[in-house]
């Protein structure tokens, strides 16, 4: 299964930043899906926004919610070659010959893991974990930044002093989706307000 999600990212003539993202996104929602992860009580939420009380919006790819622990992840959808340290605020990705930089996405997810873990009351441990969907992470970057093959045994696997019962997930799942479900921020709203920072 995994080898066919490379292929349908490989084959996409999808362009656009959006809908690279929208595929990436959907790579790693397939990776925690029964015929892949197998059975077993999880959650997964994907796309929250955010608003801190400084009006800043911050947008989690995904929430995954397991015995292990909650795994806030951002996914990354980049063609090429990644190259970066965990300490360097930009990542370069080489491609056709060209370059780009992009925000160092650990930082931006520490960022989202704080907010989360805010949001839940600082009441829970909240993992960051960055996935590269394409198998093209940077060399000696450390465990928490993933290729999409190593995604589903990282959370199955990852050592945890006490595990979640299945009241602790069902409540979490729940507080986070009926937040979401309440749309406080749309998506919209969200790209002004990364727009603005950008500006400022």
């Amino acid at each position: 299964m995994y080898f066919g999600l490379i292929r349908l990212l490989s084959y996409s003539t999808e362009s656009t930043k959006e809908s690279k993202g929208r595929l990436g996104e959907k790579a790693v929602d397939s990776i925690f899906s029964t015929a892949f992860f197998g059975k077993g009580e999880r959650y997964i939420i994907n796309n929250v926004i955010f608003e801190t009380p400084d009006k800043k919006t911050h947008q989690i790819d995904h929430v995954v919610i397991y015995k292990t622990g909650i795994f806030c992840i951002e996914t990354k959808n980049l063609r090429g070659t990644v190259s970066g340290t965990r300490e360097s605020p930009v990542w370069r990705v080489y491609q056709y010959g060209a370059s780009y930089d992009i925000q160092n996405p650990i930082f931006q997810n520490n960022g989202h893991v704080r907010v989360l873990s805010e949001f839940l009351g600082n009441n829970y441990d909240v993992h960051s974990v960055i996935v590269l969907v394409r198998g093209n992470k940077p060399q000696d970057i450390g465990e928490d930044v993933l290729n999409l093959q190593e995604l589903r045994d990282y959370v199955k696997t990852y050592p945890c002093e006490k595990e979640l019962s299945s009241g602790e997930m069902k409540r979490v799942y729940s507080c986070i989706k009926d937040y979401k479900d309440d749309g406080v921020i749309s998506d919209l709203q969200h790209i002004e307000n990364v727009k603005n920072r950008h500006r400022s």
